[in-house]
């Protein structure tokens, strides 16, 4: 008998209350990922360049910054200088803003994954997803040396510092940790679990903005508790992975529709209450096929990867094999024309 795994997937909330609160700020971008904002502009990666948009503008238009870049997934700032980790390239480049053409210049090469960046002072820490682990370097060496600030983490992406604690989203694990940088041995700890594949991170107040890449959704959770638990900030997204906070104003980038949108954090609603629905989907894991059940019609789908890139695309119907078997093996996120979203892992 084969076993069958049935997942319980959250698909849309309440729709009005949690979605249409958000405002699109540029569309028609490709496959937004990390962002940082300097006086009125929008920096932002796209899957081979880096872009800026005027938030004052009427009509923020998108222009290339520097191009021929390889899967650029996060951006920080010192000074003039723009940090950019590529991902494919397994490097971190930098631009000088401030000039007419920039070109990018490599600063660390032979890293593993790099996924998400911040500065702390002339101190650069960012992620290396594949190795698992965060490392720093001082920009101002001459010959920067890598030390590793913490390791043994599970898919760790974005970073935020607040205080002396870094926050860390590990996006295999599912969960968020915490290392006080300051210690002799920083050593993680677990802030809250069972997120689904989370990404990017952002805080103001008392509060940790998540990015949930595999749920659509953006959660957040009180760092002051001692046990937090994630409460939805807005939900019906297509794979959230970028967030960055101006005043009040929450800009999140959604990779698959290719979006930069905001959110006023003001005007949440604080009676939100959740709408579930199921799908099947089985089995799971899986080497070879996957089939789903509950289909009323014909589906488009696509399936994508942990990193947001689309790697199957096709129609399904209902109890149709979806053949799986040239995948590598790993987690993966089938969206359905109708919007549903399901997580299953080739083994």
């Amino acid at each position: 008998m084969k076993q069958i795994c049935i997942l319980t997937v959250i698909l849309f909330y309440n729709y009005f209350n949690l979605h249409a609160q958000t405002v699109d700020v540029a569309t028609g971008l490709s496959n937004p990922r990390g962002m940082v904002l300097t006086n009125n502009e929008l920096y932002f990666c796209e899957v081979f360049k880096i872009s800026k948009i005027d938030i004052t503008a009427t009509t923020p238009t998108p222009t290339t910054v520097v191009s021929s870049l390889l899967l650029p997934e996060a951006i920080a700032l010192h000074g003039n200088n723009l940090y950019i980790a590529e991902y494919e390239a397994n490097k971190i480049s930098k631009i000088d803003i401030t000039a007419t053409t920039p070109t990018a210049t490599n600063v660390l090469m032979n890293l593993s994954g790099p996924s998400g960046m911040f500065f702390n002072g002339n101190d650069l820490y960012f992620t290396q997803a594949l190795a698992g682990r965060v490392s720093k370097i001082d920009v101002t060496a001459t010959t920067p040396t890598v030390t590793n600030v913490v390791t043994g983490l599970d898919g760790p992406t974005g970073i935020v510092l607040i205080g002396n604690d870094l926050y860390i989203s590990e996006v295999y694990g599912g969960k968020i940790s915490k290392v006080d940088i300051t210690a002799t041995t920083p050593t993680a700890t677990e802030v809250v679990t069972g997120l689904d594949a989370p990404r990017g991170i952002a805080f103001s107040g008392n509060e940790l903005y998540i990015a949930e890449f595999g749920a659509d959704r953006i959660t957040k959770i009180n760092i002051t508790e001692t046990m937090p638990t994630p409460t939805d900030v807005v939900t019906g997204l297509d794979s959230p992975q970028g967030l960055t906070i101006n005043g009040n104003d929450l800009y999140m980038s959604t990779s698959v529709e290719g979006k930069i949108l905001k959110l006023d954090l003001a005007t949440l609603s604080t009676n939100n209450s959740p709408l579930k629905s199921s799908i099947n989907l089985y089995p799971n894991p899986s080497p070879n096929f996957i089939q789903i059940t509950g289909l009323s019609q014909k589906e488009n789908y696509k399936v994508y990867n942990i990193l947001g890139e689309n790697v199957l695309s096709g129609n399904i119907a209902n109890h149709e094999k979806l053949f799986i078997n040239e995948l590598e093996s790993g987690s993966y996120f089938l969206k359905l024309g109708n919007g549903h979203t399901i997580k299953f892992i080739k083994k």
